[in-house]
């Protein structure tokens, strides 16, 4: 089972400001020669919920694609290319997603979704990642704020970030929500999101596409929004066999020797 890792960053003081901004070109190369690892983007944010032309120097993303739930937990709790990160943020949090369905690619790299992949589970996860044409930038950024803040104001969206490779050209967006229907409802219908949506494929401004839907089946560390979705949480059976094995392991580790 496919399974991607989106992990979250934040650094408070300038030293740890600085140590992550000199990471987003000196830590990829670590980063890329982790064992199992099949797709890697670290990533910038902006201000706000990161919807912004304004960058955050506080916080980062990581994304990373794996074969198994199992491979994914250990390499992002020990793997020494983020040795760094886990000693330096102030804080961190992981998400663990198993693709559902998705369409388009990242950078020619498109998301696996296994044949026997279950159908979507709440919360619904969503990522959407568009390279946009440099000479569309004047007619997409404008409408990035009122999209931001209809999202912001949903009450069936339970988190948001956005995040990006390349400043202005490259946008992601994470969510999670508690239904299909309001996904779809803001993403394709809204008088915000929608219309952008409808305008951008009429008049082409974007190079490359990507959205991803997810099942969650696990997060691990604390993040603003993220305790929400943790709640609304159904889990899968992978993820069920996953806790049962581990706890398994821990009680044998535990055990008082005979």
């Amino acid at each position: 089972m496919t399974v991607v890792t989106f992990s979250l960053f934040e650094f408070s003081s300038l030293r740890r400001r600085l140590w992550a901004f000199s990471q987003m070109g000196m830590a990829k190369p670590a980063l890329r020669r982790m064992a199992d690892l099949r797709f890697l983007k670290l990533m910038g944010t902006g201000s706000g919920a990161g919807f912004s032309t304004r960058p955050n120097f506080g916080v980062y993303t990581l994304l990373a694609e794996w074969p198994s739930l199992e491979i994914a937990r250990a390499r992002i709790a020990s793997a020494g290319a983020l040795d760094g990160y886990r000693k330096t943020a102030d804080r961190m949090a992981t998400l663990y997603l198993e693709p559902v369905t998705t369409r388009g690619q990242w950078d020619g790299h498109v998301f696996e979704v296994a044949e026997d992949a279950p159908g979507q589970r709440m919360p619904v996860v969503a990522m959407t990642r568009a390279s946009i044409r440099p000479s569309k930038l004047m007619r997409f950024w404008p409408r990035v704020p009122a999209i931001s803040d209809t999202a912001e104001a949903e009450p069936e969206r339970h988190f948001m970030i956005g995040t990006g490779e390349i400043p202005w050209l490259h946008q992601v967006t994470l969510s999670a929500w508690t239904s299909i229907a309001a996904m779809e409802a803001f993403s394709r219908r809204s008088a915000t999101h929608g219309e952008a949506v409808r305008i951008a494929y009429k008049d082409d401004w974007f190079s490359e596409y990507c959205f991803t839907r997810f099942n969650l089946l696990a997060i691990e560390g604390s993040w603003q929004g993220l305790t929400d979705v943790e709640a609304l949480r159904i889990p899968t059976p992978a993820a069920q066999a996953a806790t049962r094995a581990d706890g398994a392991g821990r009680a044998a580790r535990t055990a008082p020797a005979a």
